[in-house]
């Protein structure tokens, strides 16, 4: 048995059950009806950019709350009437997309079309509009957002602008509708479970080291954007069951059990952010088809034969 299997066999005995709640199924098909129920508005705009290979757009697209999210789209100059894939990319946590850094060049050289869109509140373009109650906003952190309330919680707004953004795709006329796939990095990771589990329109997914899995787990260890809530409970122990329960709802490790379509992992045994059990703990659960790349030594990114493996992979579905 190699290195590899080796570590795989011990992250086998510590996967985290998952804490999915008996209306979980339910309370995601209100939030994606109440999205859908809003008319969508598109706004398009064609980008002055040095580059002679592609077309690159900023687009704009109105969520469920009133909060004008933007993004970026681009389309290579193979494009002459038939319609390409599209690759659903989603920036990780803080990492927000701007016109320099999102454009993803190896994809977009590789033939695809890519759709980047820049989270809310996370220092782009796109500023939230939700109006929250804050559980206790002098700590500071987006999780502290509307806490309290998982009707109108941060993560729950986010997930339902990565559903949105699948929408949007859907509408471009470069894409083949029937080609949707989800990419991301952490919490883009996470973001492409979600838009793949509750959109109905993605055909494939490719979450890299994904974020926002075990959440009790990260709330006990005060790990990244969960600290806040690990001091908010210091502070307020005998709100600890309500927000471990709204938690539950927004929590990966559950979220990939409405996963319908082929899936593929990535994990680092590197990763100090991600730690490979968080990682491992939603792949074990998943029972849509999966596949799950290990790789030795890889911190909190992208492997590099993983991403020529899934670039290699898009031309094939």
């Amino acid at each position: 048995m190699n290195y590899i299997q080796r570590n795989e066999e011990a992250l086998k005995k510590q996967i985290i059950p998952q804490t999915k709640q008996a209306d979980f199924e339910e309370f995601w098909a209100k939030q994606v009806k109440i999205l859908r129920a809003v008319p969508l508005k598109v706004e398009k705009r064609l980008l002055d950019l040095p580059y002679k290979t592609f077309k690159a757009y900023e687009i704009v697209f109105n969520a469920h709350d009133d909060t004008k999210v933007t993004a970026y789209y681009c389309v290579p100059n193979t494009y002459t009437g038939e319609k390409l894939p599209c690759i659903a990319m989603f920036h990780g946590g803080g990492g927000y997309y701007n016109v320099s850094s999102t454009i993803n060049l190896e994809i977009v050289a590789s033939g695809y079309c890519t759709f980047c869109m820049d989270g809310r509140s996370q220092g782009g373009l796109t500023y939230d509009n939700a109006g929250y109650d804050m559980a206790d906003d002098c700590h500071g952190g987006l999780m502290s957002h509307g806490l309290l309330n998982k009707e109108n919680f941060y993560m729950r707004n986010l997930y339902l602008d990565a559903v949105r953004s699948i929408d949007v795709i859907e509408t471009l006329p470069e894409v083949n509708a029937q080609k949707i796939i989800t990419q991301g990095i952490s919490q883009g990771g996470a973001l492409s479970i979600v838009a793949a589990a509750l959109s109905g329109k993605v055909i494939k997914a490719y979450p890299t080291v994904p974020s926002y899995a075990c959440l009790e787990k990260r709330v006990e260890r005060g790990s990244g954007v969960f600290n806040v809530v690990n001091y908010y409970l210091t502070s307020h122990p005998e709100q600890t069951d309500i927000v471990m329960e709204n938690l539950s709802y927004f929590d990966i490790n559950n979220m990939v059990s409405l996963l319908k379509v082929p899936v593929h992992f990535a994990l680092g045994l590197a990763d100090p952010i991600c730690i490979p059990q968080f990682v491992y703990s939603p792949y074990a659960h998943t029972t849509a088809p999966k596949q799950i790349t290990i790789s030795p030594f890889t911190p909190h990114s992208i492997a590099p034969d993983y991403r020529i493996d899934m670039i290699r992979e898009f031309a094939t579905l």
